[in-house]
């Protein structure tokens, strides 16, 4: 869901599309753990009990993605404002994360 590494638009945002590879890629996998980590947070908040063991039994991805957006209607809004809030913490903190 957070194709960070492929979301050239948002890496330039961030200044690190152009970062050596190396640092590079270990910046995106840390941002796409986060992400995660904070849409798990949001859906906690949003989705039944009920809702949330079915969705912690699906083990396919596209069908994990089928079911969230069918059971949270304004997932794409969710998705948005976290990418959004990524990016400006890390404009606020560049110097320290990006070095």
């Amino acid at each position: 869901m957070f194709d960070i590494a492929n979301n050239t638009e948002f890496l330039t945002e961030i200044g690190i599309n152009n970062a050596p590879e190396e640092k590079k890629a270990a910046l995106i996998a840390g941002l796409e753990q986060l992400a995660q980590d904070r849409l798990i947070n949001r859906l906690t908040e949003v989705m039944t009990d009920e809702q949330a063991k079915e969705f912690s039994e699906i083990t396919d991805e596209q069908q994990a993605y089928d079911y969230l957006m069918r059971v949270v209607p304004n997932l794409q809004d969710i998705v948005a404002e976290i990418f959004s809030d990524l990016k400006k913490e890390i404009l606020t903190r560049q110097q320290s994360i990006v070095g």
